[in-house]
């Protein structure tokens, strides 16, 4: 199992996504936890937001080869989500703790975007979670857990919007 295998696996089972939910994907590169994030909300959305038309050209690129509908892709990044408020139940993906400019903000960010309930299931690449997990729970999420992987994929990151 390659490691984008590996951190989809982890980031998927924290959401506990089910049929008909719309779930926000930050970070999804070229797409395997988008494509499988969808297979499990079925009728549902997933939204994939990356600052890079790159990425989201060569995540659509992937979608059509696959023959996947129900993915849609925005140009956008964690610190100004191109979404009104309450729009998904659910956001997967990697966050960008080391690219965004005011932690606290995209965290807030992720607070509106998140219907009531909603769930965060994120990999911390490049950290160990702690400081996800702080600015999570600073902001208001509940449930805020954090775990990190000993086989170098990086932390994963849970919680839930009140």
């Amino acid at each position: 199992m390659s490691a984008a295998e590996v951190w989809a696996d982890r980031v998927l089972a924290g959401a506990a996504l089910v049929g008909g939910e719309d779930v926000l994907g930050l970070g999804l590169d070229t797409g395997p936890l988008a494509f499988r994030a969808h297979e499990l909300v079925d009728d549902g959305w997933v939204i994939a937001v990356d600052p890079s038309v790159d990425a989201l050209e060569e995540l659509l690129r992937h979608a059509h080869e696959l023959g996947s509908a129900g993915v849609m892709y925005l140009v956008g990044d964690a610190d100004v989500l191109p979404l009104p408020d309450a729009a998904v139940d659910a956001c997967v993906g990697r966050f960008p703790c080391e690219r965004v400019e005011d932690l606290a903000e995209a965290v807030r960010e992720l607070l509106r975007v998140l219907r009531p309930g909603g769930r965060v299931s994120l990999l911390d690449r490049d950290g160990d979670g702690t400081q996800l997990a702080a600015a999570l729970g600073d902001a208001g999420f509940a449930g805020v857990a954090f775990e990190p992987a000993t086989d170098g994929t990086g932390a994963a990151v849970t919680a839930r919007r009140p």
